[in-house]
């Protein structure tokens, strides 16, 4: 126990009044409906946005609290909130030192609860791997602009699929990198909807990932984990168990990272790409950089946090009990500190659950960067969809939202940007020829057969042979894959007609 601790009786947590409850259950609710700040934004109120609110909300918890962490009632649930940063590492830290920290759980902006690993301390160091980083990073940036559609864009089913393979690709090598079961199975353990289903989708997702981790010579990420590790045992005192403990912690530092580059791959730099395209005039040689902080900093993949408490834990004086749910709405903090002047933004910050620093969210920032660098030198981004102004960003910009393309040069996205888009395709350019729109449908055509190709080839792999919850998710990929082939006939037979 921390020499704090080892005070007289400790305290329980303040709590909010009833009145702060019920904002602070306002906020959360707020963040899902995107189009709330609107009427506030038109009218020239910025102090009656979402932003602003909330702000105003903490202050006021802060005073009634001294500071403290605050128990909330919310719609949400009951919550143990931090009310800075500060306090926000140290509640985890402590109840990470006790052996009390459970379930971790990301609380999205609809108010959903997705599942993520545990924070795992990354063993090597980032200039270790650069360099394998950018090499992986040009393959698969070559890949996506090749799988462009014909008006320039790309798909977000296409996107997905290329960025988690480059994930795979760092994590576990050339071997694993079309492996899609591994992303697919990672995904259905961020679904899962109890403990038990979670456990059942976890320990799958480590069996398949046991080929790469624990082959004699693991590539990728993964080998150099595997010699850290071992570095640190061979020095610890012997016994029977250190192998296990160093194949458990290589397998969380594993999924830990996989997970984290995974999510800022897929997510974080389509936004970087987007906020490129209205925010010309950034010098060039922080540009990239300075794009996928900034998507961070206004769109952070993890903005809010639930740390399950297993057992009773006290924390500088203040008891915490077992069945609490800390609640680490970083995002929010961060921005208060920023609105009063303290503080400084760490991009990696908003990629992990976790409060402290972290070098797997480190990697993801690196290797996001790196990306959206090789990709801006193969051509020049555009958002098709939504239109986007550079004073007036939205306040919430997903991923599978944005419509993006890459052009081939500026006057080719300048043309881009000026036609009309309707359910995220670009529409060919007025005045052409039946054949010239034939072929715009035969492409569309020929994408949709490969979507359904790549879901019967992911259908068919053998991990999901293992349990009733793999054959569903099989069968579920089959459907899918159906519709789309049918989707592709159809859009054949209009091609046809158009050219006839």
């Amino acid at each position: 126990m921390n020499a704090s601790d080892t005070t007289t009786a400790a305290r329980r947590p303040p709590k909010a009044w009833p009145l702060e409850s019920a904002l602070i259950s306002a906020a959360l609710a707020a963040q899902r409906v995107s189009w709330i700040d609107a009427p506030a934004r038109a009218l020239g109120l910025k102090p009656f946005t979402r932003q602003h609110l909330t702000r105003q909300v903490l202050a006021q918890l802060r005073r009634t609290a001294g500071g403290r962490p605050t128990r909330l009632r919310t719609a949400f649930g009951t919550f143990l909130m931090p009310l800075n940063a500060d306090d926000a590492t140290g509640l985890i830290d402590r109840a990470e030192e006790a052996g009390a920290r459970g379930t971790v759980t990301a609380l999205t902006a609809q108010g959903r609860r997705l599942r993520v690993t545990p924070h795992a301390a990354l063993p090597v160091a980032l200039g270790a791997v650069r360099a394998q980083v950018r090499e992986a990073v040009a393959r698969e940036a070559a890949e996506i602009y090749a799988a462009r559609r014909t008006d320039g864009g790309v798909a977000r089913d296409d996107w997905c699929a290329l960025t988690a393979r480059l994930a795979r690709r760092i994590v576990l090598g050339d071997d694993a990198a079309d492996d899609s079961l591994i992303s697919a199975i990672l995904e259905a353990v961020a679904q899962a909807d109890d403990s038990t289903e979670y456990a059942a989708r976890a320990a799958a997702l480590r069996r398949r990932l046991d080929a790469y981790v624990h082959a004699a010579h693991p590539a990728g990420l993964a080998g150099s984990v595997r010699d850290e590790v071992a570095d640190d045992t061979r020095d610890a005192a012997v016994e029977d168990t250190r192998g296990a403990i160093a194949e458990d912690t290589r397998d969380a530092v594993v999924e830990h990272v996989l997970e984290t580059l995974t999510r800022a791959l897929a997510d974080t730099v389509p936004q970087a790409l987007a906020l490129l395209t209205v925010q010309p005039l950034m010098p060039a040689t922080d540009r990239t950089e300075r794009a996928v902080g900034e998507a961070l900093r206004r769109y952070p993949p993890l903005a809010a946090s639930l740390h399950e408490v297993r057992a009773p834990f006290t924390w500088h004086g203040t008891a915490v009990d077992a069945g609490t749910e800390i609640l680490c709405a970083t995002a929010w903090l961060r921005d208060l500190e920023e609105a009063q002047g303290h503080g400084s933004h760490d991009p990696s910050a908003s990629l992990c659950a976790a409060p402290g620093p972290c070098a797997a969210a480190e990697l993801a920032v690196l290797t996001a960067t790196e990306l959206v660098r090789a990709l801006t030198r193969h051509g020049e981004p555009v958002v098709l969809a939504p239109h986007l102004t550079p004073d007036a960003l939205p306040a919430d910009l997903p991923a599978a939202s944005l419509r993006l393309a890459l052009a081939d040069d500026a006057h080719a996205a300048a043309d881009l940007a000026a036609r009309p888009v309707a359910d995220g395709y670009v529409a060919p350019a007025a005045g052409q020829s039946p054949a010239h729109y034939a072929a715009f449908t035969e492409a569309g055509a020929c994408s949709l057969e490969e979507h359904a190709r790549k879901l019967t080839d992911c259908a068919r792999q053998s991990g999901w042979n293992h349990d009733a919850f793999g054959e569903q998710c099989r069968m579920t990929l089959l459907a899918h894959a159906e519709r789309c082939t049918r989707a592709a006939a159809d859009a054949r037979r209009a091609a046809e007609w158009l050219a006839n």
